[in-house]
């Protein structure tokens, strides 16, 4: 693959992560240090990123941000070095153990049926109608009970959650006071998210006002995503300051697990 032969783009996809992992103050001298190059060769790419869209500045100095573009960019890079990853595990032949939860008594080496639920893989009777996938189990469970499974087939119908941002104001700006109760709980209705996220003590007591309880309050933005991996839709709620945080964490976790989260914001705010 071009990006493995060719040292210049592997060098700008390393540094284009740089960039995402620590914008919008992003030091050319960290990044040297990280990649084991000059200031000077940084400079250089830094100067070419931006020549072709993939790069803008602020006003401040050290102040940069990816494209839209370069996201894009390095989500593809990430898909091909991924695919080309699994050809060498195949080739290797390194098994992989994946986790999954019994339905019924198992047993080492036994073919199970396979069926995602809540998030939650399921074993079950390979004879099962529900059956979507199937899998050797490499370890005795009851039911209830967490087992690994190796030489996966077949696939799992997975339909991807998405995520609902609800723009929340600060304290500053009136908190849950100037919320539209009404708007937000419209929003919550019509979107029937499976769990509901929550940052800070405005969202908390927008919660309260309107009788839901949070699934989620700590690590908001990786666990919203990896729910929304699993086919969950999650409804979240985040003062205005901390969407552009949310967003960019999403972005940053797409690209690392080579994925597509689909995420809207909306305004929960009175107008």
């Amino acid at each position: 693959m071009n990006l493995l032969r060719d040292k210049g783009e592997f060098t700008k996809f390393q540094i284009l992560l740089e960039i995402m992992r620590n914008q919008p103050h992003v030091k050319q001298k960290d990044i040297s240090d990280v990649l084991g190059i000059t200031i000077q060769a940084v400079s250089k790419y830094f100067k070419k990123l931006m020549k072709e869209g993939f790069l803008e500045a602020g006003s401040e100095r050290a102040n940069y941000r990816l494209t839209p573009k370069a996201i894009e960019k390095l989500r593809e890079d990430a898909k091909n070095l991924e695919r080309h990853v699994s050809i060498i595990i195949n080739d290797l032949k390194i098994e992989r153990v994946w986790p999954a939860m019994a339905t019924q008594p198992i047993k080492a080496g036994d073919e199970v049926g396979l069926i995602m639920r809540d998030g939650i893989l399921y074993a079950m009777a390979p004879n099962h109608t529900n059956a979507e996938a199937f899998g050797i189990a490499v370890t005795d469970a009851s039911p209830g009970e967490d087992l690994g499974l190796r030489n996966l087939r077949g696939k799992v119908k997975l339909i991807q959650g998405k995520i609902l941002i609800v723009k929340l104001p600060s304290i500053k700006e009136g908190g849950s006071r100037a919320v539209d109760l009404a708007k937000v709980h419209k929003l919550y209705e019509e979107f029937k998210p499976d769990r509901i996220g929550v940052m800070g003590a405005v969202g908390r007591a927008v919660l309260n006002k309107l009788g839901l309880k949070a699934d989620l309050e700590f690590g908001i933005t990786r666990a919203s995503a990896l729910a929304a991996l699993r086919g969950l839709n999650v409804f979240v709620l985040v003062v205005g300051r901390m969407v552009n945080r949310m967003i960019e964490e999403i972005d940053m976790i797409n690209i690392k697990h080579i994925t597509d989260i689909i995420y809207e914001v909306k305004d929960g705010r009175i107008r």
